[in-house]
């Protein structure tokens, strides 16, 4: 259910919870040259297929549009219920590929968030100061608004060189969960790859 519930992810995160998603933890390394990434697998752990689906392609994409060739594990891998022991490690040992990105929830809570309904306009008396200033002393004015639980799922994202298995870039992020996958999975998708350019972690465009 956790899995389910993500993103998403495969979202996403905290940020304001207005916003879908945001990273609240990151690192990068910084000890060594960061190597070249020309080709990237993007491994989403995920159960449901069509948020690992939407997120994989919309990485391609994004991934593209920096020259970077992101390539889809749902196109290239079976379920991971089926894959054999050790055969992913032979799979990216034996491609051409310089890193692996994986993603995947960790985590699902509940939070409250204040809603604030319509835009807010001063009321009435307030627009000049001394009708304003015979009402101080009075009742307030309240913003309309009402009381809103999201879900919020904690994903970690995990990028490795393949050439010497060492760890490249990390991170955890936090989205608020919807049903609505192809937007979940594409804002979380953009906040991934725009983190990676802000990181230079790979090329801006």
């Amino acid at each position: 259910m956790r899995l389910l519930a993500l993103l998403l992810i495969l979202t996403v995160a905290s940020i304001p919870l207005r916003a879908n998603s945001k990273i609240v933890e990151r690192w990068v390394l910084t000890d060594a040259p960061m190597p070249q990434l020309k080709k990237i697998l993007i491994l989403a752990v995920l159960e449901n297929y069509l948020i690992r689906q939407r997120f994989e392609d919309e990485m391609e994409r994004l991934l593209h549009e920096s020259g970077v060739q992101g390539i889809k594990s749902h196109m290239v891998l079976p379920p991971r219920n089926e894959m054999m022991e050790g055969e992913l490690k032979q799979r990216i040992t034996e491609s051409t590929l310089d890193g692996v990105l994986i993603i995947r929830p960790i985590d699902v809570r509940k939070e409250s968030e204040e809603v604030i309904l319509g835009v807010y306009v001063p009321p009435p008396g307030y627009y000049s100061f001394w009708p304003y200033w015979n009402t101080v002393s009075g009742p307030f004015y309240s913003t309309p608004s009402y009381t809103q639980e999201n879900t919020i799922v904690r994903a970690e994202f995990n990028l490795y060189g393949t050439k010497d298995e060492k760890l490249l870039w990390s991170g955890e992020s936090d989205t608020v969960y919807s049903k609505d996958f192809d937007k979940l999975s594409k804002d979380y998708a953009k906040m991934l790859v725009k983190q990676l350019k802000r990181d230079k972690v790979i090329d801006k465009r």
